[in-house]
Parts: C-alpha cells; structure tokens; sequence
C-alpha cells in the first residue's frame, strides 16, 4: 500500500510535469501556430474550456496513481530521467523556426528526399517533427515534443495501454508470453514495460532506423527483446507468432487503406486468443465536450490522415480482420481499445 509521503511525491511530480511541458505547449502554439488559430473561427463545434480539460487531466492522475496503489506498477516517478529529458528544451526551442518556416509554407514534404524505398506517406513531416521519423535529430526531440504537445500527460496515457495487457499477463499460462510493439518508435512504452515485467518477450517494430536505434540505446539493460525494422502494413513475422500486440499512437498517421491492411496483418501474427490494445486519439462522440479540439488538431499542426481517423469506425475496421471488440477506456485524450482474436474452437468428440 502505498504512503501518504508517496502520493504527495507523485502529485507534485505530476504538477511539475505538466507546468514545465504545458508552458511549452501555450509557447509554442503562439509562436508556431497564430497564423493557424484564426482559421478556427469556423469550427462547428466549440473548443472544450481550460476548466474541462484539468479536470480531465485530474482524472487521468487519479486514475494512474490508482493503478499504483493497486501494485500494477511502482510509482512513476523519476525524477532524474526528467532532469535528462528537460534538457532536450534547447534542442525544441532551436527547432521551432523551421516548423514555423513549414506551417507558412505549408510544406510538409522535406523529409521525402530521406525516404527513398519507403512509403510515400510516411516520408512527411508529421505535426512538428523536422525530417518526419527519418533523421536522429528527430529521433532525439520526439518524446520531448509529445510530451509538451499533451502537456506534460503523455506517459500517463501510455501507462493506461498496459492495464490490459497486464490482466492478459497475469491470466496467461503460457511462459514465454511475447508483446509485439507496432510503431514502437524510441521505445518509451516498451520501457515502461521492461521495467515491471523484464522477463517478458517483446518485440519493438518500427520504420524509422534512427528511431529504433533510440529504443535500442533506452533497452540496452533490457533481456529479451528483438528489434525489427519494418512496415506494419508487412509486419516481417510468421503467422501466429505473438501472444499480444500493442499500437500507439500509430493509427492516425495511417491512411485508410493502410490502417486496413495493418489491422490484417495484426490478426495474422497474432496466436488464438491473443490480445490486441490500441492507444490512439479520441474519436468524435467518445467525449462531446472535446469533439472541438479534435477538430482543431489537425488545422494547428500538419496530420493529414487525423481528420479521417477521427471518424472512423474501429470496429469495422479490426473486426473484418478478424479481431473482435472487447472494451475501451479513456485517459484524457487517449482512448484504449481493447481486440481479441477469438481462440480456435473446440473440436467435438467423436462418438
């Protein structure tokens, strides 16, 4: 059971958190985006109020320090890493004149010359990133550029995608259980996961080389865990190879006839009765009082296939794949959806 002493650890921890990278978004936003927030004017729905969005961040700590003091997993707090990560401040702010140069221009394509044999919708500048997912640069500001985009709540909505697999964990019998992390990208959840389950297998998959050299240095203490550089749209493992599978983040980034084939190949390298949780965005209806900010998004930074995703239905997508709908939870602006392939039925008796 957790303390009193710790539990006031993690709400400052998370109150510093989210002042330090919020004060970058708010920055960032005047800086990169004014010209783009006076298009917002003719949004259909409103923005949701500052009030309504702490109270929502509120939820997602409480529900995270609840996962704590259930022995889900330690207490996140880190407050070294943290220091580390914050000097990655001056490599953010240094960056920010070429976003803005992009959002002028609205040129999101120079990261196409870095690209060659890759596919043409991934070789883009997705929102802020310079040189798209294709340089170390990028590489090495991701995760500080999340996190102030989300405020300082990225880690907490990543966290969420483990509860799931986690139940899966402690009801499977099976001893070399596998996690297979599509659109791993540096590694940061499969990180989180290491550090509560290391013996666990797991397999990071990415497209990026300079991003999956970053999950390697952040695995380097980690056992058994494989890195592959590949397209999840031809995910380069046999069939039925993974007892669970995990995307995030990854989903709206794919055009729609992708997004199809990912969710094809998901259900082939997964085993009967293995698990499958996306972490994505919230979708329009999930909560009403967001649908504004949805809208938003995709006019702030570049995300070309957000606006598609974000109505889209999940389970006509997965479920034709093979994949059936099991539940879904919100954190914050995430939502976790949770798919099962359906485990091989019974044979009868003869006789």
């Amino acid at each position: 059971m957790a303390t009193r002493a710790e539990r006031l650890t993690y709400q400052a921890a998370q109150t510093a958190r989210v002042a330090f990278y919020g004060a970058h978004y708010l920055a960032t936003r005047f800086i990169i985006a004014r010209d783009a927030f006076s298009a917002l004017g003719d949004l259909q729905e409103k923005m949701p109020s500052l009030r309504s969005l702490l109270r929502a961040m509120q939820e997602l700590f409480r529900q995270d320090w609840a996962n704590v003091e259930k022995d889900l997993y330690p207490m996140p707090v880190d407050l070294t890493r943290d220091i580390a990560r914050a000097m990655a401040s001056v490599r953010f702010w240094a960056d920010i004149p070429n976003v803005t140069r992009r959002q002028k221009v609205r040129g999101h394509s120079e990261a196409a010359v870095r690209g060659e044999g890759l596919p043409r919708y991934y070789r883009q500048n997705f929102h802020f990133q310079t040189d798209g997912y294709l340089s170390e640069h990028s590489a090495k500001l991701y995760d500080f550029q999340v996190e102030s985009l989300f405020g300082g709540t990225a880690d907490a909505m990543r966290r969420r995608a483990y509860v799931p697999l986690a139940e899966f964990i402690a009801k499977s019998r099976c001893p070399n259980t596998t996690l297979l992390d599509i659109g791993a990208g540096t590694g940061r959840f499969l990180a989180f996961v290491k550090s509560v389950q290391p013996e666990l297998k797991t397999i990071a998959l990415d497209l990026s080389e300079p991003y999956l050299a970053r999950a390697r240095a952040s695995l380097a203490r980690a056992s058994n865990t494989e890195f592959i550089a590949g397209a999840a749209e031809h995910i380069p493992l046999p069939d039925q190879s993974v007892d669970m599978a995990v995307s995030i983040y990854l989903f709206h980034e794919l055009p729609p006839k992708i997004r199809t084939q990912v969710a094809q190949e998901i259900a082939r390298v997964l085993k009967p009765g293995g698990l499958f949780v996306l972490a994505d965005t919230i979708q329009h209806g999930d909560l009403a009082a967001f649908d504004g900010l949805i809208d938003a998004f995709p006019r702030l930074l570049h995300e070309p296939y957000y606006s598609g995703f974000a109505r889209c239905d999940l389970k006509a997508i997965f479920e034709p794949a093979g994949l059936k709908w099991e539940s879904q939870d919100f954190a914050y602006l995430t939502k976790v959806s949770v798919f099962r392939k359906p485990a091989r039925a019974r044979r009868k008796r003869d006789g």
